[in-house]
């Protein structure tokens, strides 16, 4: 069988004053691998970038003077393009043919990077329009509310960074709950075949509008809070990337002068600036979650002010009904002379509305305390959490002044320099935040009420999770992996038990590998059953068990079932297997340990030596002031 797919073929950055950086990548298995810090994720990002991702590039000494990306990539049955993207962003120009710098062709059309399923004029619809995806639902929540397809949907799941592939959720999650019923709808698309187009979403139009109010609410209060903040520490926002890229500069300078008489207290700098920024992002999402505490409890007034209007209602309509089959009390007019404006009937009817609305009321109600415990429970945990991490924060401080006795002038300055940075850069986190929320803003002012229906069962189908898991089994075997390999689905995790164990409760490198035969299953499953697949996986850091946790003190020492796992093959049979499965797809590796010796014959191999004398230096070349 034919299968379509997207494989990418070269990736080259480009300036007015600076020589091509690039890289080309062939079908079947490639692998990039090195020293750190020579951009290695870098190129995973720009991967990113160029298939629609709408974050920034971050900037770097080596990548300035570069200001275009061009992405040349083949669609199988049709023919070669090339994509060209400002590194600053913005729509993408598409050209025919595999174009590696500006030249005379004339390009086909511009593309936008967002995704507009009522237009091909996007980047995302030309994708998928191509992979028959276009006009393919997905579900956003458990109430059926669902949005199109987009290109983005899959590169979450194509694109594995080095965070990503070993952190302890499911492999198709994001980590952000507001978004866990569409990535488990995309997976379940995947693996069907079937979208969910079908659904008929569950809102009621009074809640719908009582809910859309207050999360407009509570959104315009957290702009107005992060404005404020702005506006009092932050004066000119403009030139905050200046800054920091200025101080980072300065930085380097003063830490190449300390390195020789400081190297044991850089570690501790390190942590120290990982602290400074998880701190104020933990008490940031503190203040969000107390915010919608107190809104919700003002929605929670409501329902009870409505509820108790209507029971009101219920007792006065039982109170006319007690009486209505007696002779006046006042005038002793007998029953039969007695005239209504409404009858017993009408009364009793009115009573029964009124309790079928509490009912209602009472069921919207219980889902808002179950949501407020929720957020409770996450403010006690952030609350508990806080306190630790700022006595850590304490403790690293006075173990580098305790380790510096001798501090001089240079390293008082290089203190100074890291809390000013961290300072603007809590600043663009703050801008960046905002942007966000006027995003939030902008769609849930857009958002429409679905019609009535009961909700939909998002289910995965227990047929398609045993045959997955089946696929994922019998990669883990061509790798070696320990034990029986013997996998099943964890539908409340939406990931999966190898030998009965949770493949989140395993070790870093554990999670790393079983992410990887995760994704490249998930390929191998789509390809077996005719089921479209873009046809490429991109990991990073796959063999992060064979890491030597001494280089690499972030990650921490290796746990017990990662040294089971540093003692086997499964290195070599990684890439083995993946060379056998070269003509169903393509693979993009990115590691930081070294491949099997035979890896030539395996892969098409990029080194990142990180040494100017030796070889290719990093993704950019480095420049000397000779």
């Amino acid at each position: 069988m034919t299968h379509k797919g997207l494989i990418i073929k070269h990736l080259v950055f480009t300036g007015p004053n600076v020589e091509p950086a690039s890289l080309d990548f062939q079908p079947g298995t490639n692998l990039i691998y090195g020293a750190s810090n020579t951009g290695k994720s870098f190129t995973l990002k720009s991967l990113d970038f160029m298939l629609g991702g709408s974050k920034p590039l971050s900037d770097f000494k080596e990548r300035k003077g570069y200001e275009g990306i061009w992405l040349g990539f083949s669609l199988e049955g049709i023919g070669d393009f090339t994509l060209f993207r400002a590194i600053s962003g913005g729509q993408y120009e598409l050209y025919n043919g595999l174009i590696y710098s500006a030249q005379i062709e004339q390009k086909i059309r511009i593309l936008s990077p967002k995704h507009d399923s009522k237009t091909d004029t996007n980047l995302s619809q030309f994708l998928l329009k191509y992979l028959k995806l276009s006009g393919k639902f997905v579900a956003n929540n458990a109430v059926g509310e669902k949005h199109s397809l987009s290109f983005r949907d899959l590169a979450e799941i194509l694109l594995v960074d080095e965070t990503s592939i070993y952190i302890d959720r499911s492999p198709i999650e994001s980590g952000n709950p507001v978004n866990r019923t569409k990535e488990r709808s995309v997976f379940r698309f995947l693996l069907t075949g079937a979208d969910d187009s079908a659904i008929v979403a569950n809102v009621k139009e009074s809640t719908f509008k009582t809910s859309k109010a207050a999360m407009l609410e509570v959104i315009e209060e957290m702009i107005s809070d992060v404005e404020l903040k702005l506006a009092e520490n932050y004066p000119n926002v403009d030139n905050l990337p200046a800054q920091i890229e200025l101080l980072d500069e300065k930085f380097k300078q003063i830490q190449a002068e300390l390195k020789l008489v400081q190297e044991p207290i850089l570690k501790l700098v390190e942590e120290k600036r990982l602290l400074s920024v998880q701190i104020p992002r933990i008490s940031t999402r503190l203040e969000e979650v107390q915010l919608h505490i107190e809104r919700f409890k003002q929605l929670e007034e409501v329902y009870l002010s409505d509820i108790e209007r209507l029971r009101a209602l219920d007792e006065a309509s039982f109170i006319l009904s007690f009486g209505s089959e007696l002779d006046c009390p006042l005038c002793g007019t007998p029953i039969e002379m007695q005239k209504h404006a409404y009858s017993l009937e009408n009364i009793k009817k009115i009573s029964h509305a009124s309790l079928v609305e509490i009912e209602k009321i009472e069921h919207q109600r219980s889902d808002l305390v179950a949501t407020v415990n929720n957020l409770k429970y996450e403010r006690d945990k952030l609350k508990s959490t806080l306190p630790d991490l700022k006595e850590r924060l304490a403790t690293v401080e006075q173990n580098i002044v305790s380790l510096t006795p001798d501090v001089n002038k240079s390293h008082l300055e290089l203190n100074e320099i890291i809390k000013a940075r961290d300072y603007a850069r809590q600043g663009v986190f703050l801008l960046e935040k905002r942007e966000e929320l006027f995003l939030k803003r902008k769609e849930l002012k857009n958002l429409k009420k679905p019609s009535n229906a009961n909700n939909p069962k998002l289910i995965l189908p227990a047929d398609e999770s045993h045959e997955f898991c089946k696929i994922v089994s019998e990669v883990l075997k061509r790798w070696e992996f320990p034990g029986d390999c013997d996998v099943s689905f964890d539908y409340d995790k939406y990931d999966l038990r190898i030998d009965g164990k949770l493949r989140i409760d395993n070790g870093k490198g554990v999670r790393a590998v079983t992410h990887a035969a995760f994704k490249v299953a998930l390929l191998l499953f789509c390809r077996d059953r005719g089921l479209p697949h873009p046809g490429f996986v991109v990991l990073d850091t796959p063999l992060l068990t064979y890491r030597d946790p001494m280089k690499d003190t972030k990650l921490g020492d290796l746990t017990e079932d990662e040294k089971e796992l540093s003692k086997t093959s499964l290195k070599e049979r990684f890439f083995e297997h993946l060379a056998s499965i070269h003509h169903l797809g393509q693979f993009i590796i990115l590691e930081n340990v070294d491949p099997p010796e035979n890896i030539e014959n395996l892969a098409h191999v990029h080194l990142f030596s990180g040494n100017i004398e030796e070889g290719r230096y990093g993704l950019f070349p480095v420049h000397t002031n000779s």
